[in-house]
């Protein structure tokens, strides 16, 4: 038996991998602090919304 559900909204789903993954990209090339912790918080806020 699969623990895998069908996502209640594939798009919805998709468009917060394609945020998410543009958001990884953004810290990976940031050098300034303060910018890593605005995109840290963004980031979460994508998990979060992914998991909801």
């Amino acid at each position: 038996m699969s623990d895998t559900k069908a996502p209640a909204n594939p798009d919805a789903d998709e468009t917060l991998d394609r945020q998410i993954a543009l958001l990884m990209e953004e810290v990976r090339r940031e050098t300034v602090p303060s910018r890593l912790l605005e995109l840290a918080r963004k980031l979460q806020k994508a998990l979060d919304d992914r998991k909801g």
